[in-house]
């Protein structure tokens, strides 16, 4: 470009030497400058317009996907045919395509062509899992290996993509397993054998080693809580026995599980703050492996074979015992007589310190708040008078808002019409909610015998998604099916009836509509019943119960004699 404007100006001076013939006008240098400023200009232009042309994206080329579509990838990245080629949002494009976890290599390439760039993405898919096979697993089935799977989310299965990473998720997972039954020497290997052409078989050897008992529990600095008491408390980690005797209480020993004994540890506590004791000190317990059993022969069921046990040790400092001082209630509005809500705690004033009795009241307190609408309340703040060793309680009770009802639903009632659960339920929906009422209406629930157990307590059966804003609560209510139908077949030979066979069904949920239907027949040489029932418990959707049986009988006393 430099060359053509210094060949401008010479045209230019050329111009201006001509001028005192009198031949050109005065315009004319004017008008030749003009003319090479434009076409100046226009070279610039095209030259930029060229420039661009080379660096456009005309093409984008997938290169080695098997399963994964082609347009599926492209998907995933954010350049395109026709943008300016950017290496900043080439490496994006990387980032965005690896982070899929569909592929294990990735590589992008750029080739010149006339009218651009065109961009090569060669991927290379991680193979498919064909089979998941687990060698030498006897002490869990795999069908709890594969629970266990799907509730710590590793995502591991047959057809999914292969990932080292979920592998080794699954190796610790298959190990902790295991731990908790006993296998605390437990090995996990993978091996993984390539199908051409693109999938994998995953093995795991597992090699489960001893089976790991508790052995001897010991307890050291207790003085007032006896050894045989706290060992009663242990509920995961106990041996086996008949409970308070002398002898037998210590059968069999259980399975060693470390993540069992910290909660053994807590109601150890628990045992010596219900006694008084609320500042006990319990650290750490000591384990201690050792080796059990006869090595080499043995005989079995007299002799242990080899093996391994834990000594649990627990170091104790109960620290002083207290008694209960008094228990106060402040910004108690709703419920403004402090009697009865002292009532509610099973504990007089100046009786030994229970973490029992305590949560028990608390309980009792949560209740009796949530029979008139309240759900929120918070938990005593405690006050220790050490030199005449009481507690004081004193309990806060946050009512925030009193709340009421606004909808009521179900899950899980795939068979069972909502208006049958919904006529068991003795919470309406715009009235406060009660607590006391919910509770029951789960009782009669479970009454029907169409679910499985329903606990109160249990958050996954009662949902509430409150809005604290306008003091209303949603309740969802997720139950699960069980089997309503019973199928009966019988037959047999007698002197009244000769020989007979028969055919009975019922169900206590009809239609999901919970009406109870039966049919029962049975045929013999001297003697045929047919019979056929109906109840409906809610006759006119009133809680009246209505029914029928019709019925035939048949004899023949000549067949019989």
């Amino acid at each position: 470009m430099l060359r053509v404007l210094k060949d401008k100006s010479a045209s230019g001076e050329q111009c201006r030497r001509r001028r005192p013939s009198g031949v050109e006008s005065p315009s004319f240098a004017f008008a030749c400058k003009q003319t090479a400023s434009c076409l100046l200009a226009l070279i610039v232009l095209l030259c930029g317009v060229l420039y661009a042309q080379q660096d456009v994206i005309t093409e984008i080329v997938i290169h080695g996907n098997r399963r994964i579509p082609a347009d599926t990838i492209r998907g995933r990245i954010f350049t395109h045919a026709g943008d300016i080629y950017d290496q900043a949002a080439i490496e994006r494009d990387f980032n965005s395509l690896w982070n899929t976890g569909y592929f294990e290599d990735i590589r992008f390439e750029r080739e010149q062509t006339p009218k651009g760039w065109r961009i090569h993405i060669y991927v290379k898919e991680r193979p498919t899992i064909r089979e998941i096979d687990y060698l030498g697993l006897n002490s869990v089935s795999k069908s709890d290996v594969l629970d266990r799977f799907k509730t710590d989310k590793v995502g591991l299965s047959p057809e999914s993509q292969y990932d080292p990473t979920k592998v080794k998720k699954a190796e610790v997972v298959i190990k902790q397993l295991l731990s908790e039954h006993g296998r605390q020497f437990a090995t996990v290997k993978t091996e993984v054998r390539p199908l051409p052409p693109a999938a994998v078989n995953v093995t795991f050897v597992v090699k489960e080693g001893p089976k790991v008992k508790v052995g001897k529990i010991r307890f050291e600095g207790n003085q007032h809580v006896s050894s045989q008491a706290l060992k009663r408390a242990m509920k995961n980690l106990k041996p086996i026995g008949l409970p308070h005797s002398i002898f037998l209480e210590n059968l069999f020993a259980k399975t060693y599980d470390a993540s069992k004994l910290e909660e053994d540890t807590e109601r150890v506590r628990a045992e010596f703050q219900n006694r008084g004791f609320f500042k006990v000190l319990i650290p750490d317990p000591k384990t201690e492996i050792r080796d059990t059993g006869h090595p080499g022969g043995h005989i079995p069921l007299i002799m242990g074979g080899p093996g391994k046990a834990v000594d649990i040790t627990f170091h104790i400092e109960e620290g002083e015992r207290y008694k209960l001082g008094s228990i106060t209630f402040k910004n108690n509005k709703a419920i403004q007589n402090a009697a009865a809500l002292r009532g509610l705690f099973p504990m007089k004033d100046g009786d030994i310190f229970s973490r029992e009795k305590v949560a028990k009241g608390l309980e009792n307190l949560r209740k009796a708040y949530g029979a008139i609408g309240y759900i929120n309340f918070a938990i005593p703040d405690t006050s220790f008078d050490e030199q005449k060793k009481l507690i004081n309680l004193t309990i806060d009770v946050d009512e925030g808002k009193q709340f009421y009802v606004r909808r009521i639903e179900f899950q899980g009632n795939t068979t069972t019409r909502d208006k049958v659960i919904r006529r068991e339920i003795a919470q309406e929906e715009g009235q406060p909610y009660n607590q006391h009422l919910w509770e029951i209406s789960l009782l009669r629930l479970n009454q029907l015998g169409y679910f499985e157990q329903l606990k109160p307590d249990d958050p996954n059966v009662t949902e509430k998604h409150l809005d604290e804003k306008n003091g209303q609560v949603d309740l969802t209510l997720k139950v699960h099916e069980k089997g309503k139908n019973s199928i009966g077949l019988n037959g047999g030979v007698s002197g009244l009836e000769g020989a007979f066979v028969g055919i009975s069904y019922s169900t206590n949920n009809f239609l999901g509509l919970g009406e109870t239907l039966s049919v029962q027949a049975s045929i013999g040489n001297a003697q045929r019943n047919l019979s056929f029932g109906f109840t409906e418990p809610y006759l006119f959707d009133r809680p009246i119960q209505g029914g029928f049986t019709i019925y035939t009988q048949k004899y023949n006393f000549t067949a019989s004699s």
